[in-house]
């Protein structure tokens, strides 16, 4: 019996997910123009155009115009409905997520930070920076702000190895018991682009959460910044009449 004929199209596209896969084109990587790709697999451009259509439908590359086309870097399919904390979701999920400990600073608040903590205008805070890392790739950057009384003490903890909500749990006595957030779509500054690698102007998710106790004290307002290319949020829907729409 004669096995199908693969299109060329499918052998090539194999061939660079391969190379994607087992690291050989790590995340991030530029691949060779098409014209040297067509070259390399001996195929016209519309045959190679097809592979690299193949690829961008299973978001292992992604073209950006007048740049190029590069590896993707790892993506997420999260549920909006039960989004709690980043760090701890991935990691009851398996994913192997790891935080970076960027930097931290005493800093002027501006008033959307003021009004979130209860605080006069232009008063002190502390302010914590982090990276989310998966698979050792940044999915997200975290500025987290907190009263001045409470940065000087959270400040002491080493930083790069205790968790902030643990610090403020047992450390303080603060347990973070609700929070609010709202989360929107910006596109990404020069400083989160270069903190989170890659382009400024990028489509990102944006979350800023208050997170009080449980007397209704507001003790932190985070900022996440989240590039669109590497976080995809689902959802999943039920319907208490059948065949409801």
């Amino acid at each position: 019996m004669l096995r199908p004929r693969i299109p060329r199209y499918s052998r090539i596209a194999e061939s660079l997910r391969g190379r994607i896969l087992d690291g050989a084109l790590p995340a991030g990587t530029r691949l060779d123009n098409q014209r040297r790709l067509a070259r390399e697999f001996g195929v016209t451009l519309m045959t190679l155009r097809q592979a690299l259509d193949v690829l961008e439908r299973e978001k292992l590359i992604a073209r950006r115009h007048g740049l190029g086309t590069f590896v993707a870097s790892p993506s997420l399919d999260y549920d909006i409905l039960h989004l709690r904390r980043l760090a701890g979701d991935l990691s009851a999920l398996g994913e192997p997520v790891a935080t970076r400990f960027v930097g931290s600073r005493f800093a002027t608040a501006e008033r959307r930070i003021a009004e979130a903590l209860g605080l006069r205008g232009r008063s002190r805070v502390f302010v914590l920076e982090r990276l989310r890392l998966l698979d050792h790739h940044p999915i997200g950057l975290q500025r987290s702000f907190l009263p001045s009384a409470v940065g000087e003490e959270v400040a002491k903890a080493d930083l790069n190895v205790t968790p902030l909500r643990q610090v403020l749990e047992f450390k303080l006595g603060l347990a973070i018991a609700r929070a609010g957030e709202t989360i929107s779509t910006i596109r990404l500054g020069r400083g989160e682009a270069r903190e989170l690698g890659c382009r400024s102007g990028l489509p990102a998710f944006f979350s800023e959460r208050t997170s009080y106790t449980a007397d209704g004290t507001p003790v932190v307002f985070d900022r996440v910044f989240i590039p669109g290319d590497r976080f995809r949020i689902t959802r999943q829907l039920t319907y208490d009449t059948p065949g409801a729409r």
